[in-house]
């Protein structure tokens, strides 16, 4: 019984790495449409990090706020190039829910700072939870319908 030569194996091996490049080069890439959701949800990660990286514990500091500010409309920004209409439906939701999470921010520190220590958290705090979690949903939805 003869065995194939390794330069068989080796070149199928390599023909079907070519293949596999190709395909993810040029036909695995999100559509066209979401490249201005890509750059949103970049640009949110990297708020993210930068405003982690200046957070402390407990409601934000003004120099924290305007770390969010600056996240808040920069996602505004991002939001208004995007051109296909569901997608630029949840990106505004995504941009509004920005808004009013910043619009809580100093109402929350003041409540948070006004409390009697041991007493319960007061009711805003749950309400920017809420907040944040329907941000988090918005950023899901866009990460499935982008990836």
């Amino acid at each position: 019984m003869r065995r194939r030569p390794r330069w068989i194996l080796t070149i199928s091996v390599a023909v079907v790495a070519v293949g596999i490049a190709v395909w993810a080069t040029f036909f695995d890439k999100p559509p066209e449409k979401c490249k201005p959701v890509t750059d949103l949800l970049a640009f949110n990660r990297s708020q993210s990090e930068l405003i982690s990286s200046k957070g402390g514990d407990g409601a934000p500091n003004e120099a924290e706020q305007t770390a969010y500010q600056q996240w808040a409309d920069g996602l505004a920004e991002r939001a208004q190039k995007v051109t296909d209409p569901g997608l630029a439906a949840q990106s505004t939701q995504l941009a509004q829910l920005a808004n009013e999470f910043v619009a809580g921010l100093p109402r929350m520190r003041a409540e948070t700072q006004s409390r009697a220590p041991g007493a319960p958290a007061p009711a805003v705090v749950y309400q920017m939870s809420a907040l944040n979690d329907q941000i988090s949903e918005q950023i899901s939805q866009l990460s499935k319908a982008c990836s």
